[in-house]
Parts: C-alpha cells; structure tokens; sequence
C-alpha cells in the first residue's frame, strides 16, 4: 500500500471525500434516477400506463422537456454530501473499530461495516430522499423541496419526514455492504490476478463488477422503499406487507420492476463514485480503499 501523508483530520477527510464523490455520480446519473422511479411506480398504478424505459423516457421529455430528467436535483446533490458522505466516509472508521488492521480486513467484516455506515446514512437524510421521490414521480403537483416539505409535514406532521425509514435503512445496509464489501474484494482479487497497480485501470474494472452486483442485490429493497415513500395504497403497510402486496399484483417480477433503469444508474454511479474518490482520497492523504 502507498504511503501517504495522514490528514490532520482523517473522518472529516473521509465524509468530505466521499461526498463529494456520491454528489458528482448523482448528478450524472440523476435521468436515470428519475427513470427508476417512474418505472417503480407503474407497479401501483401511481404512474400512468406501463411502458418500458425508453418510451418512459420520450413521454418525459415530451410531456416536461429536458429538464423533467433532472427533477429532484437539488436533493439529489444535497442528499449526495450528506448521505453519500456518511454512507462512504464512515466504511473505513467502522472497519477500524471492528478490527485492529482495517487494511487486512475479512469479508465479513466489511458487510458488516458497510451495513451499519449504510444504515446510519440512510436514517439521518431520510427527508431528502423523501423529497426527492416525491419530486421525481410522474404528475408530482410538486415544483420544490419546500413544496414537498410543507405537504408532508401538513398531512403528516414531522414524524413523516421518516415515512419509509424501515426499508431506506435496509436498502442502505444492503447497498453499501454489498458495493464496499464488493469493490474491496473484486479490487484486492483482480490486483492479484492481472498484477495491475492499484490504480485508474483495476479502480474502472472493479467499480463495474460492483455495479452488476450491487443492482442485482439491492433491486427489491428499492422498490419497496419507493412505494412506501409515495403512499397510496401502501400507507401505514410495514415493509414486509408492502413487499407482499407488490408481489400479490404483478408476481415476483414486480419486486424487480425497474431493473434495468436502476443498472444503467447504478452501474455508471458505481463507477464514478470510486473513479472520483479513489484520486481524492490520494489528494488527501487517505488510503485507497
């Protein structure tokens, strides 16, 4: 491992790193973002007729012009500093406090790092990504955060600003043990059997792997936590009831509903997250991961 010189303040290195990183990979990929979720919906009728991911995509940009791909930017940035800051920037710290070495750690330690960082994340900026699904979904009245704040906390009170918490933690937990436990495991074993140097090249290969497997893993938590996010007729249901009622009307299918639109955002998101972090992290002063 290359040596580096240690920053003053190596977590509020590693939040900002990782913030900094997840915000950029948002806002690439923040169309398809908007495109998972109105694919989603149409598993509860919340979002007009089922179509696929490209003629969701043409209805978009007919009906709300370019910028109908980007609804939901400004939580989407935001969520990304904060969310994506402590989701990523406290992987490393916690694998420290379950182990003595963090850089020889075990598979199951780093699913268990990334599930509890993820999880943390994912309770602190519930409201964000609460916002921002609202904002995104098709006929939203909604124009603004401020919009969707003053109607939920109306209809609501505070307390629903944590309306899908459950399934937000779980999809967080889950996300993030499977693409760090992932990345760290494909990146250690390609070096390994290519002798690439831990650099550009074998950072791309792996974040790719990770991307595939991530999506796969992290699909049906998803769009749970999209449904109960929305409401309607999933209102009040726990996660398991939502799942189950998911299942009910469009079969185990419908738990994957979105699939694709969810790989082409996580598998390029994936990518630029490490991609850009990997670099910062050097800038610095952090280890690689």
């Amino acid at each position: 491992m290359e040596a580096r010189r240690r920053p003053k303040h190596p977590l509020a290195a590693e939040l900002l790193t990782s913030g900094l990183s997840v915000s950029a990979a948002n806002i690439v990929t923040l169309p398809m973002d908007v495109l998972k979720v109105r694919l989603q919906l149409q598993t509860a009728h919340l979002a007009g007729r089922s179509s696929g991911l490209v003629m969701t995509g043409m209805h978009i940009v007919r009906s709300e012009g370019l910028t109908g791909l980007y609804r939901g930017l400004n939580p989407a940035v935001a969520r990304g500093l904060f969310y994506g800051g402590v989701r990523l920037g406290c992987y490393t710290p916690i694998k420290g406090l379950l182990g003595a070495d963090p850089e020889k750690t075990s598979l199951l330690r780093n699913i268990a790092a990334g599930s509890w960082s993820g999880a943390m994340a994912a309770a602190a900026s519930n409201p964000m990504d609460l916002v921002k699904t609202q904002l995104q979904a098709q006929d939203s009245p909604f124009r603004s955060t401020s919009q969707v704040l003053k109607h939920v906390i109306k209809t609501d009170g505070v307390a629903g600003l944590w309306n899908g918490t459950t399934p937000s933690m779980t999809r967080a937990a889950v996300l993030t043990a499977a693409q760090c436990a992932t990345y760290d495991e494909v990146k250690q074993a390609w070096m390994r059997l290519t002798s690439w140097d831990d650099a550009f090249p074998t950072h791309l290969a792996s974040s790719l792997a990770t991307g595939l497997v991530t999506t796969t893993i992290t699909s049906p938590v998803d769009v749970v936590k999209t449904h109960m996010f929305m409401g309607g007729a999933h209102k009040g249901q726990n996660v398991l009831q939502c799942a189950a009622a998911i299942v009910k009307r469009n079969g185990p299918k419908g738990l994957l509903r979105g699939w694709t639109a969810q790989y082409i955002r996580l598998g390029p998101q994936t990518t630029v997250i490490f991609v850009v972090m990997e670099p910062l992290r050097k800038l610095s002063g952090l280890n690689a991961l």
